[in-house]
Order: structure tokens, then sequence, then C-alpha cells
């Protein structure tokens, strides 16, 4: 329907959106789906659980036994290192890592090998039923497409490393002797072990069950304590290959490595007389080694020079006042460092002296006699003092030019050796280098000779981490079939399957069924279903038409037409199925567009059959409604106006006679173109000869509004117009327009909702005009699977219903 546009309301334009009503789950419609469709899922269940109970019933009887392996076996500590083993415990990729070998073809052959079972008829042909056979064969022509699907699926998905690593073992299992690899009955005796083995984790240790089925209780043993034996003895074999193959290589390797290690000793040995390159003990050369000496010894020499500087500056301080600075100064002489003991004995003399004479001069003062001896005392020790200093200092002069004698020729000599390093500096560091090469091809060499000794006497370890903890017993009861599980698997099969068919079904359930189709999913009305009448026996015609003789009043049959002044219409005998059954659903549901049309109010109304898509119904429902009523009026006007179609006159036989169409082009008057129905107070204007053309732009407008206007001149009471579908052709929207009210025919589960919520939604007019809409064809029987507990439809059949309850009072 066409969107309503409002006008802009600045306040409410940034207002709440209204929240969407949740969506819930009808429970109501679920269960009525569930019952309309409960044989369409109740039968696969039941079908597939009686063909799964007779397979399983007539499959042989099947013997399932097990032994166990730890993969992950707690050895000594002393034995893992030894042995190499590790402790951490397997994970799960590990765990299918042992899957994948035990299911191997390499580990199958090896036990047909030990057991046997290739030449063993009972393992080769195994019982099996004539029945079972069938099945399964049935069973794999229809998986056959699933098959084929999932193999291309499986190639598309998977890498490509997948394909070359099968294509590698195919190049394998070439190298094989050329009568084992043509052998059939080796090669299914192998897939017959691969088809019956089964791997399992043992809950969530690292523990597995290796489990076979087969009719035979002791081959079920034996092919179990097989593999498990095997699986032992391949790993220990695998590890004694791979250890095999580790140690050959490292072999290879020491030999290289040590050649590599010599190469390089060599190399840095012969660089090293070439560039004459001495090395002491501690690692370094000959030139460096005087060059330190050399530093050492300068330094030293450097420290004695400055020592006898400070020396000699002592002694050129003491005796630059000369005797009178001496005799003139008034505190106690000091010379520092080592000095000899007569030049010691000097200082403290005349230390002595002169501190006597300053206290005598603090104390007496200058008059006193003994300061003129003291003074005379202090004068001639100050000469001799001053005569030895000069002395000393002559000494510690010449032992300063000494020690910077020393220092020069050291410096020249540490110049030298620093040169003569230099040179070397280049040569040392490449030397360095190979040296370095050769100790760490050395260290690699002994890293790759202790590791390939631990490797040998691991090859040889008779320990691995993988030990059985059980073998298979011979079991004593069967364990298969599973009757009463492959049963039961089957029906929930057969039930899921049924449940998919039913919710596609309902899925594509889009047709009208109830009422609230019509009401839910459009404006219209629902005026009621037209159940299928059972067929009325057409009268035989006689040879000459008797004139017509009024039914009295009150009879099914109605009334005969009254007595024209002109002349009569052609009488023809046709049943109208309504009439022979006036208590029936469908008579009550044209009671029902009856009523409808008469609440218009119209003195002569006029009314509309028409469909929403082509189909022959319409027409019967039309001859129907105007049968039904002319039970006790004066006549009724049928009009087929469905130039197309013809359905209307080809049912009463009239496709040949002139009608509406010939009217239309002016070839006579329609009034002498009617034709009665025998015993009823029925009229029919056919169609006509005329197949169409022009003359159908010319219905809608011209006769139709003549006709109602003579109509009423002729005692017509009502008229029904059989109007052409409303979809594909535009006729009969076009003789709707012109009509004052008319009646939809739906076919009963064959008209879409879609086109009931679509045909009149942009036309306002028609939609005002149509009085509801009817149901043609209704099986009675299945409406009620579509109906909601409640739904008053549900009283329309049944033992309960009105109606029935009606006919059986009737009868008695």
């Amino acid at each position: 329907m066409a969107r309503e546009l409002k006008p802009y309301d600045g306040i409410k334009a940034y207002a709440e959106a209204p929240v969407a009503p949740a969506q819930t789950i009808d429970l109501r419609r679920l269960m009525v789906a569930l019952r309309r469709q409960r044989m369409i899922i109740v039968l696969p269940a039941v079908l597939l659980g009686a063909l799964g109970l007779t397979y399983a019933m007539a499959k042989p009887e099947t013997f399932r036994t097990y032994s166990s392996l730890l993969l992950d076996s707690n050895v000594n500590r002393s034995v893992q290192q030894v042995g190499g083993i590790g402790t951490v415990a397997l994970p799960a990729e590990r765990i299918e890592n042992a899957r994948v070998i035990l299911e191997s073809d390499k580990l199958a052959g090896d036990v047909l090998d030990r057991t046997g079972l290739q030449d063993n008829p009972s393992f080769m042909n195994p019982p099996r039923s004539a029945f079972t056979s069938a099945i399964g064969q049935a069973i794999s022509t229809v998986l056959l497409p699933v098959t084929w699907v999932r193999n291309q699926i499986t190639m598309l998905i998977s890498p490509a490393e997948v394909g070359e690593l099968s294509g590698g073992m195919g190049t394998v299992g070439a190298s094989e002797p050329a009568m084992e690899q043509l052998d059939p009955a080796r090669r299914l005796a192998m897939l017959r072990l691969r088809g019956g083995i089964r791997v399992d984790r043992i809950g969530q240790s690292s523990a597995v069950a290796i489990t076979y089925a087969s009719h035979d209780p002791a081959i079920a043993a034996a092919v179990a304590n097989a593999y498990a034996d095997l699986y032992v003895q391949d790993i220990m074999a695998a590890n004694a290959d791979s250890v095999g193959q580790t140690n050959a290589w490292m072999r290879t390797r020491l030999d290289e490595l040590q050649a590599q290690a010599q190469a390089a000793a060599d190399e840095a040995e012969q660089f090293a007389a070439e560039n004459n390159l001495v090395e002491f003990s501690s690692g370094g050369l000959l030139t460096e080694q005087a060059l330190n000496e050399l530093n050492s010894s300068l330094t030293q020499v450097l420290t004695e020079a400055a020592r006898a500087r400070a020396v000699l500056d002592t002694y050129e301080r003491a005796i630059a006042g000369g005797v009178e600075g001496l005799t003139n100064t008034n505190s106690s002489l000091a010379i520092g460092g080592d000095i000899s003991e007569d030049l010691r004995s000097r200082l403290d003399s005349y230390n002595s002296i002169q501190a006597r004479l300053q206290r005598l001069l603090a104390n007496s003062g200058p008059d006193h006699p003994q300061v003129p001896g003291l003074q005379q005392t202090l004068n001639t020790t100050a000469e001799r003092l001053f005569l030895e200093l000069q002395s000393k200092r002559a000494e510690a002069q010449s032992t300063l030019d000494v020690a910077n004698a020393r220092v020069e020729a050291l410096q020249q000599s540490v110049q030298q050796a620093s040169a003569r390093n230099s040179d070397q500096a280049a040569n040392f560091v490449r030397l360095q280098a190979l040296q370095e090469k050769a100790s760490t091809l050395s260290d690699i060499y002994q890293q790759t000779l202790t590791r390939s000794q631990e490797i040998e006497q691991q090859q040889s370890f008779p320990v691995s981490n993988v030990r059985i903890l059980s073998y298979a017993q011979v079991p004593a009861s069967p364990s298969g079939p599973a009757v009463l599980r492959t049963a039961l698997a089957a029906t929930l099969l057969g039930l899921f399957m049924g449940m998919a068919v039913a919710a596609l079904r309902e899925w594509r359930e889009r047709s009208l069924r109830t009422a609230a189709d019509v009401t839910d999913y459009s404006g219209l009305r629902f005026l009621g279903h037209l159940p299928i009448l059972p067929a009325v026996r057409r009268p035989r015609a006689p040879s000459a038409a008797p004139a017509a003789t009024p039914v009295p009043a009150g009879t099914s049959g109605g009334q005969t037409l009254p007595v024209p002044s002109k002349a009569r219409p052609p009488v023809i005998q046709v049943p109208v199925p309504v009439l022979h059954y006036p208590d029936s659903v469908y008579a009550e549901t044209l009671r029902h567009v009856r009523l409808a049309g008469e609440a218009a109010g119209r003195t002569l109304p006029v009314t509309g059959v028409t469909s929403f898509h082509p189909f022959e119904g319409r027409s019967s429902v039309a001859f129907n409604l105007a049968g039904q009523l002319g039970i006790g009026m004066q006549s009724v006007l049928l009009i087929d106006a469905d130039s197309r179609g013809r359905t209307l006159s080809r049912m009463l036989g009239l496709d040949g006679k002139p009608g509406l169409t010939d009217a239309v082009a002016g070839r006579g008057s329609w009034q002498d173109m009617l034709v009665a129905i025998a015993d009823t107070n029925l009229v029919v204007l056919p169609c006509g000869q005329d197949r169409g053309g022009p003359s159908d732009d010319l219905i809608t407008g011209q006769l139709l509004s003549q006709i109602t206007t003579e109509a009423r001149d002729s005692d017509f009471n009502r008229i029904i117009v059989d109007v052409p579908p409303l979809y594909p052709v535009a006729q009969g929207r076009a003789i709707l327009h012109e009509l004052a009210q008319f009646v939809i025919v739906g076919e009963w589960g064959k008209t879409s909702r879609a086109m009931a919520e679509t045909a009149l939604a942009e036309d306002h007019l028609l939609e005002a005009r149509c009085l509801g809409v009817v149901y043609d064809r209704v099986n009675m029987r299945k409406l009620k699977s579509f109906l909601l507990p409640g739904e008053m439809e549900n009283y329309l059949g049944g033992p309960k219903s009105y109606m029935s309850l009606s006919r059986r009072k009737a009868r008695k």
C-alpha cells in the first residue's frame, strides 16, 4: 500500500522511535504445524526404523576385544638419561600420530605377516546375509553422490602437501616387491584389517585402546594383540633407524669438522711464521711486551727526576739568602727527604742555637751579656751549614741531570718500540681471527664427537617410552549387532529427515488456507469456504422443451421464470449443484455473500464474481451464486463477461451460442440471446461467438450499464457477472470499475497470500466495492489441520459441527 506522508513536527522530530515488538515463538502455531505434518514426520521415521531393525537383525554376530598401550611410560631416570627418553607427557597431537601409525598400511601388512590371516578363509570370506548385502549396496548407491561431493571438497580444501605426501606414499609402495603390490588378496586383507581396527584414547591419559571386531573371537584377539606388539616393535625400530641415520650423518660431519679445524690451525701457524709474529704464553706479541716494559721504566725514571727536582728546589731555597739570610732569620730551618747524618747534626745545632738566642732576646733583651757570645756562635754555625748546603745542592743538581738524561733515552726507546708494534698490529689481529676460527671448529668437533658417542650408546638401547598395559582376551559373548541402537539411530535419522521435509513444506506454504490469511495480510473481508460439492447427474435433454411450469414456493428447486409478455428464452437442462445441497457449507457461504450484497441497499444489485488468477472454479461459483440468489425471487441474470476464458459458457454448453460479444458488435439485442436454466429462476447471457477484440473495450462502458437499466424493465431482481480474473489481464479490472460490488474467489491452497495482499492495494475504489473473499475447492478435512484451537472455522466440519447436527436431524 502507498506510504502516507506526514507533516514535519519539529517538537517530535528527535523523539525516540517506538520499540519494535519482540519476536516470540507462537507455540500454538508450532503445534498445529506439527499436527499437520505428522505423517510427513512419522512416516520416514517408521520406515527407516523398520529398515534399520531388519538390517541389524540380518547381520551376523560380531566379537569385539581390545588391547591397551601406554604411550608415555615412566622409566627410571638413569635409563632415561642413557636411552635419551623424554619425560614430558605426550600431547594430543602425538596421540593422533600414534593413531595414524596404527591405522597405516605398513602396520596392517606387518600384522598379516605375523598372523597369516591372508591365507585364512574365515577371515577373507566372512559370513554375510543376502539382505544385509542388498541394503548395504542400496545405501552405497544412494550415498554415492554424497561420497563424490565429499571427495571433491576434500581435494579442494586439502593443501598441496597432502597430495604430494600421498604421491610419495605411492612411490614408497612402488618400491615393494611386484608380487606383493599386485596381490589382490593381500590388498583385500589389508583393507579388512584397516576397516575393522579402531584406536581410541582412554580418558584424559596418554593411553590408547586398540579395538578390533570380527565374526571370529579368536581372530579378533589375535589381531588386537598383534597390533599392540608390532606397534611397540615399530616404535623401537623407527627409533633405531633414526638414530642410525643420525649417527651416520654425524660421523661424516665429524670427519668434515676435524679436517676444517686442522686446516684452520695450520693456516694460523703459517701466517704467524710468515709475519714473524712471536707470542708469549700470555697471548701477546714480543714487541707488545717490550713496549709495556719500556713504558714502565719511563714511568719510574720520570718519578725519580721529579723527586730530584724537588730536592734541588729545597736546597736552592735554603741557600738563596746566603749566610746573612741564615743569620738574620728568626725561624728554624727544615729540609725534608733523605739527608746525611752530618747535615742533620748541623741543622740540629743551628736550630738549637737559633732557639736559645731567640728566647734570650725575648726574655732579657739585647743587652744581656750572653747575647754577643750566642750571636758569634750562630754566625759560625751558619757559615758551616751554608757550605754543607751548597755541597748538597751540587749533588742534587747532578742527580737531576742524570734523571733527565734517562728520561730522554727511554722516551726515544718507547717511540721506536711503538712504531715497531704498530707495524705488527694488523697482522696480529688477523692472527687472532685465524686462531679463534681454529678454536671454534675444534670446540664444535669436540661437542659433535661427544654427542655422536651418546647416540651410538642409544642406538642399541632396548627400552622405549611405549609399553603394553594389557593384551586382548578372546571374547566369550558377541558384542554385535546392536539391534536396538541401529533401529533407534535409523528411526532418529528418519525423524530428522521427516522434520526437515516438514520444515521445508511449511516454509513453502504461502497459499490462502484460513480466514486469517485474508484478514491478516490484506484489508479484505472473508466471507466463507466453498468445499467441493458432490457431482450431480445432468438430466437428459428432452426432445421438445415444454412450457415452464411454476414450482411451488418453498421447494429446493426455487421458482420458475414468470411468464413474460414477450417471447420466452430457450430453456436448457443444466443442474445447479448448490440447489441439490441446500444445507451444505457451500450453500451457507453463498448465503453470507447474499447478505453482504443486500447490505448495500441498492434497488438492483449488480454483483461481479472475479478471482485473483485464472481458474475454472470462479465460473462455477458465479453459477451457484446465481442459482442460490434465484430461490424465492423473480429472476436472476447471469452474464458471462470473460471473453477470453469462456469457462461459464463452456460449462453450460453455450460456447457456440450468440451472446454478450455479439450484442456489443451490433449483431442483435441481448434480450434475444438469453438462455434459461430449467427448473430455476436463472437466465444466462452467454459470452457470445465473437472472440473479443474491439468489443472488449465497450463491455465495461456501454453494454453493462445498458443491461443494468434494461434489466429493471425485464423484471430481473439480481445480476451476477462472471468477471475475468484480476491477473494477468486488465479486462477484469475495467469491468469491476463499472460494477457496484463484487466478490473475489480464491482457490484454496493455490492462491498465494502475497496476491491477496497486493491485488487491490493500489486501487482504493475497488477495495471499497469488494464485498469480500471466498475460498473455492476447500478440503474440509485438511482445513482443520491449518486452524488454531478456538477459531470459529473449527465448527465447519466434524461430528460435533452445527451443519452435521442439522443434517442428522433432517434425516430423522
